[in-house]
């Protein structure tokens, strides 16, 4: 999951990776609570805000490896890619799915379960640890992709990308946001994920860094934003309050407001901070954090989970505020973990 390409480390995407990391946490911190409040509450109206503020996290995860993996000047060794790249996150999640699933265990009654159920624990870990091997299964189609992607014309990837916008995007959002048999019939039938997936975000990360977007679109891009994140938010809202329950499919990975923030959002960071020029002090740093950010991920659910019981949450302050600094906090005591556990010899770099 490195960040060089031909030899050169890219520090605008450093910077972006960092930017997903915090939304990650961000979007847990304020899910804490999301389902044990009222709907109905200016507390959980605030808190299914920050979640669909800050959403953007994982499709701009997947958006970096496309732009770092997918060009000609990155060299691809099939053995190195199994030995270092799919080997690093599988074992990153064997080794935190086995400690989320042990400290599960420890609740268990063991004159009423066997060994088996605290395997079972072990196997499904947590539910964000889901990212590490769908990155891993895209990464083993990586030979396959490079031969398309970059023997591909323009218009062939501006194709499978339409199709990705349509099948994927589009049908999603549609999907949330009308309730209807004949269109999951319809949309279940057509197996779109089939199609596309997270991969449609791989290959889109690789054409806007590589190929790029036609200067003309970039100010409707921008423009964009804002009206995706109010709609995303207000929709968010609407939709839940009129369901009675709590639902955030409108403004998930594949929502069509959360994809606009993503683009512009990815865009910015290629076209504009790509062209600022850091200090090597300033490179440093930014450099040691985005290092850090993938223990971040697997370590802070766990941490959230810890303090929890002591009454350290989101909450103890009003959530509005509450939400961003106890993220913050998990996100720097997380960041400085990861830090420590990557320098621990021979097994560090494949659990943080």
């Amino acid at each position: 999951m490195g960040n060089e390409s031909a030899g050169k480390r890219m520090v605008h995407y450093d910077l972006l990776r960092i930017l997903a990391a915090f939304s990650v946490v961000m979007l847990h911190s304020s899910a804490q609570f999301w389902y044990s409040l009222d709907i109905n509450s200016k507390e959980w109206l605030i808190a299914n805000s920050y979640d669909a503020l800050f959403r953007f996290g994982v499709p701009v995860f997947v958006m970096l490896s496309g732009a770092v993996f997918l060009p000609k000047e990155r060299e691809l060794n099939i053995k190195r890619l199994y030995t270092h790249n799919i080997l690093r996150v599988a074992a990153a999640y064997v080794f935190w799915s086995a400690l989320y699933g042990l400290r599960d265990s420890m609740a268990f009654d063991f004159t009423q379960v066997g060994w088996k159920e605290v395997v079972k624990e072990m196997v499904m870990g947590r539910y964000h640890l889901w990212f590490l091997p769908m990155i891993a299964g895209i990464y083993a189609i990586l030979p396959v992709l490079r031969v398309w992607v970059q023997n591909a014309e323009r218009k062939n990837l501006e194709y499978f990308l339409l199709l990705f916008f349509v099948l994927q995007i589009l049908s999603r959002t549609l999907r949330a946001a009308v309730s209807s048999v004949y269109l999951e019939y319809v949309l279940n039938t057509l197996q779109v994920d089939l199609v596309c997936g997270y991969v449609g975000y791989f290959v889109l990360g690789y054409y806007v860094a590589c190929v790029g977007i036609p200067r003309k679109y970039h100010k409707i891009i921008y423009c964009c934003v804002l009206p995706a994140v109010i709609l995303n938010v207000v929709l968010g809202n609407v939709l839940s309050l009129r369901a009675g329950t709590p639902l955030g499919e409108i403004y998930d990975s594949f929502g069509l407001f959360t994809f606009c923030i993503v683009l512009a959002c990815f865009l910015f960071f290629t076209e504009v901070v790509g062209k600022i020029r850091f200090s090597g002090k300033a490179e440093r740093i930014i450099t040691e954090i985005s290092r850090g950010t993938m223990g971040v991920y697997v370590m802070h659910v766990g941490l959230m989970e810890v303090l929890k019981p002591h009454g350290i949450h989101c909450m103890m302050l009003p959530n509005i505020v509450g939400i961003p600094i106890y993220a913050l906090l998990c996100f720097v005591f997380c960041l400085a973990v990861a830090s420590l556990l990557r320098r621990v010899p021979f097994v560090g770099k494949y659990i943080c």
